[in-house]
């Protein structure tokens, strides 16, 4: 599903895919001022940790520091072994990215939930590969990853 926003001087598409529990959003770019944000800045920190965590192979910490939501959705145990099929077989970092910043003022089920899809290019033992993490800004104020996919 593609859906179009309309900003005052500008166009952004959405495109909102559900794979399986989990929900991929897509936005466009930020410009450089909202680049510039700190919140922002803090959520690509917040993302590079849980990369580093998954790098390191630390399943059971990758998933505590995941949202509720992405807990709500997925046991731990299921979190080991969907992350042993998909991130696994790439092997060790070799250098990793930031590519793109977008951000997604409000979620799929309209909650009024703040997105950022942040993506890597990253470069694996095994091959080269986009690394999706779409950070949410809970209740609490604290960005916490809500999704992670490789490609």
């Amino acid at each position: 599903m593609t859906m179009t926003l309309r900003q005052p001087g500008r166009r952004r598409a959405l495109a909102v895919l559900a794979r399986g529990a989990g929900i991929v959003l897509l936005g466009a770019a930020i410009s450089t001022a909202q680049a510039q944000d700190p919140s922002l800045t803090e959520a690509q920190r917040v993302a590079r940790e849980w990369l580093a965590l998954s790098d390191a192979g630390n399943v059971q910490s990758t998933y505590t520091a995941a949202s509720a939501k992405f807990r709500a959705t997925l046991t731990p145990q299921q979190w080991a072994e969907a992350s042993a099929k998909a991130r696994v077989p790439y092997g060790a970092v070799r250098q990793r990215a930031l590519v793109a910043t977008q951000i997604v003022p409000q979620g799929p089920e309209a909650s009024g939930a703040t997105y950022l899809l942040l993506t890597f290019r990253t470069t694996f033992a095994s091959r080269d590969a986009a690394e999706s993490v779409t950070m949410e800004r809970e209740a609490d104020g604290v960005w916490r990853l809500v999704g992670y996919s490789i490609q």
